[in-house]
């Protein structure tokens, strides 16, 4: 599946940049909004940019401006994002109730900046316009609201952003006004971005989704319906390097991974997948791929007599390796965007004892049995027990079919 999404930039007064807006795109031949739903908007921008995309390499150490609307607010969904990353827009036609006040407020406190967007002051929406950092004026609103607003900005000393700024006679009027931050088609029109995306099955949705509602979670099933699903997993380990970018350690299971998330940001990271609407069948034959290597990595490294953490990072090795193939990066380049060990990263790379179990595995794919047979007696293992657990492996593989059933 290809998964899009646009990002126009927003500059200071020396024409640096100091963040990206990100924004909702569904398909390469239109670069404008073309939504309906703003809670699946938002979902499709958080998971393509945060969970899809490598977010640094799209924003380098800038900021990202995301839309949110009343209810993602009110869920607490931008805690799942890094405070000294995420700047939260606020949505002109958002209703500001009490419930919304105090998650803003919350948001606040936790660090995030607060931008209104196109916003235009009147007196109903002081509360908000409060708890607001930074303020969008849309220069496309007549003159003297324009002026009206920026000069109340400037009395409360909020931050103004002057937007939709087509010339440079607007760009001069911006900063007559006090704007701090521009933007506009006069520097740049939104840049669409595009990247192959492997989809998560829908029946690996439906069970996380019942397992994490329940009142005490079984966080050893979750990690077992995860760990079947490929895709899933790539997004789990890129939701892991988005947000916690200060993180020292490296992931060797989705276990671990799980631990490092949260249950709180697990409900909403799930939550999120289920309003993007990417579930489907369309990727089964490349997931049953995933889950065989994955079953089958780890099953030699039990033959090999290889500790417990190794088969699970084994496991994992496997389930990332259809990787590569469901992309036009380099295999260097995109194992950069996990978080996961070396021994994982030089395995799909074919370094080292790792990269021997994998080369295994694709060769069994292949039949070349000549080379099955070498390394089954470089390694002291019965050809006929790693013969037999082919077999398991596909078995397991093939049981993804009962997620339809």
């Amino acid at each position: 599946m290809d998964i899009y999404l646009a990002r126009q930039p927003i500059l200071d007064l020396d024409n640096e940049i100091y963040g990206y807006e990100l924004l909702y795109r569904s398909n390469k031949n239109v670069n404008s909004y073309t939504g309906v739903d703003g809670d699946e908007s938002t979902a499709d921008v958080i998971t393509n940019a945060f969970f899809d995309m490598h977010m640094r390499s799209m924003i380098g150490n800038k900021k990202a401006f995301i839309n949110f609307t009343g209810n993602l607010l009110k869920r607490g969904v931008p805690k799942m994002l890094p405070p000294e990353t995420l700047v939260i827009e606020i949505l002109e036609n958002i209703i500001i109730d009490e419930d919304v006040l105090d998650a803003v407020a919350e948001l606040k406190d936790l660090g995030y900046t607060i931008a209104l967007d196109d916003f235009m002051f009147k007196r109903n929406l002081r509360d908000i316009f409060e708890l607001g950092d930074i303020i969008k004026i849309d220069f496309r609103m007549p003159t003297n609201e324009i002026e009206e607003t920026s000069y109340i900005c400037k009395y409360s000393n909020k931050i103004m952003l002057a937007e939709k700024v087509e010339t440079l006679q607007e760009v001069e009027y911006a900063k007559r006004l006090g704007c701090v931050y521009m933007q506009g088609y006069y520097f740049a029109k939104p840049v669409l971005m595009s990247r192959r995306s492997t989809v998560p099955l829908s029946g690996t949705y439906m069970q996380i989704l019942q397992l994490v509602s329940s009142a005490e979670p079984d966080i050893d099933a979750i990690t077992d319906v995860i760990s079947r699903d490929a895709a899933l997993t790539q997004r789990l380990l890129r939701l892991i390097n988005s947000v916690y970018f200060g993180f020292n350690s490296k992931i060797a299971s989705v276990s671990q991974a799980l631990m490092l998330l949260g249950l709180e940001h697990l409900r909403e990271w799930i939550y999120l997948m289920g309003l993007r609407r990417v579930f489907g069948t369309e990727s089964l034959q490349i997931l049953e791929n995933a889950l065989f290597r994955a079953t089958f990595c780890e099953g030699i490294g039990k033959l090999m007599n290889k500790p417990k953490r190794d088969q699970r990072e084994l496991y994992l090795m496997g389930l990332l390796s259809i990787i590569p193939e469901t992309s036009d990066k380099t295999i260097p380049n995109i194992m950069d965007e996990f978080p996961v060990t070396d021994n994982i990263k030089n395995g799909i790379k074919g370094v080292g004892v790792y990269g021997d179990i994998f080369r295994l595995t694709i060769n069994y794919e292949l039949g070349k049995w000549n080379l099955v047979d070498e390394f089954s007696l470089e390694n002291k293992i019965d050809r006929s027990d790693i013969s037999s657990l082919y077999v398991k492996s596909i078995q397991s593989a093939k049981s993804l079919d009962l997620y339809f059933s």
